[in-house]
């Protein structure tokens, strides 16, 4: 099993607290206790971010939520949303981000269902603190994959207010093998999780995408490294398992009644090597993929594919990213002054 770095902003003195962020004195953080580990690797917790320069009386909130190797930081957002009047929040998911510790195998789960109570705490410290206010909620990769599933769940049980709309930045709606390698591979990993769900998986992995992006190389933002390595944090057997479960089951559809945006590249460059590769694509996901399950989902779906968009459609270049917020705000607008939807 894999260790952790430290803690780089330190903990707060209780679980119901606020405390100092690594991002600085414009975000705190609140832990969200989880009890023990149904994988056995002890107690554990999840970690929610809250932007303080956002409205002091918003019209809405955001939760963000990432996916695989990566963490809250994504203050460029926050800041755009503070300035159309919405609050943000983010979580960094057990295991993941803020939420790493000593002997935890980082961002594993042999179940994505588990996320379901970090995410529903938030949302209830959301709502305690925004009582009566709409949320949209952001997920990103394989977030996007386990967002819409809970989402789906809480419909189910009849909770699935506050929330009003979904963005789906660049989900992991499919394992991008041939269709006639994943019939194979599917029993394989099956057989593995069971025996060996830590056993980690010697898939091929590329620094690219964060030495396209990070601004100490290539790129134009700033984050920990040791919260979004490059070359990522490996893919175990068990998650894989819990993954591919779960993009059966959204495939199988959703009909969530959400308005969803979602944002994507225009185009792949899924294991490519070599100084030709095209990093203002899609380097992880083949955006195909995406388009294809999309309605899978909800039958309320704005599709924008973006030329020149990453994998994080929110780390594209500037100019790309521009044309990004401008669709975002779009949406945002429209889905947040339709008439409340009754779940």
């Amino acid at each position: 099993m894999s260790s952790s770095p430290p803690d780089p902003a330190g903990r707060s003195g209780s679980a119901a607290e606020w405390g100092p962020d690594l991002l600085g004195p414009a975000y705190r953080r609140r832990e969200l206790p989880l009890g023990m580990d149904p994988d056995g690797e002890g107690p554990i917790s999840a970690t929610l971010v809250r932007h303080e320069e956002a409205p002091a009386d918003p019209a809405a909130v955001v939760l963000v939520v990432h996916g695989l190797s990566d963490y809250f930081f994504h203050t460029h957002l926050a800041e755009f949303l503070a300035a159309r009047g919405i609050a943000t929040y983010g979580v960094d998911l057990r295991k993941c981000g803020r939420s790493r510790r000593e002997g935890l195998t980082p961002h594993f789960t042999t179940d994505l269902e588990r996320y379901d109570d970090e995410l529903d705490q938030s949302l209830a410290v959301i709502a305690s603190e925004h009582p009566g206010l709409p949320v949209v909620v952001a997920a990103h990769s394989t977030g996007g994959l386990v967002v819409p599933l809970w989402l789906a769940r809480r419909r189910d049980g009849g909770r699935l207010d506050p929330v009003v709309g979904l963005i789906l930045n660049s989900p992991w709606f499919q394992l991008d093998v041939p269709d006639r390698t994943r019939r194979i591979l599917d029993p394989v990993i099956r057989t593995i999780a069971s025996v060996r769900p830590y056993y980690r998986l010697p898939l091929p992995s590329s620094d690219l995408y964060v030495t396209s992006t990070h601004a100490e190389y290539d790129g134009d933002f700033h984050y920990d490294v040791t919260l979004k390595p490059p070359g990522g944090v490996g893919v175990r057997a068990g998650w894989l398992a819990a993954v591919r479960r779960a993009q059966r089951r959204l495939q199988r559809g959703l009909d969530l009644p959400l308005s969803v945006l979602l944002l994507r590249s225009t185009a792949s460059s899924v294991g490519r090597r070599g100084a030709h590769v095209d990093v203002d694509t899609d380097l992880i996901l083949d955006v195909r993929s995406m388009e294809r399950f999309a309605d899978r989902v909800s039958a309320d779906v704005t599709e924008v594919p973006v030329e020149g968009a990453r994998h994080d459609v929110f780390l594209s270049r500037p100019d790309v990213l521009e044309v990004v917020f401008d669709r975002l705000g779009v949406w945002l607008d429209h889905t947040l002054s339709s008439p409340t939807k009754e779940f």
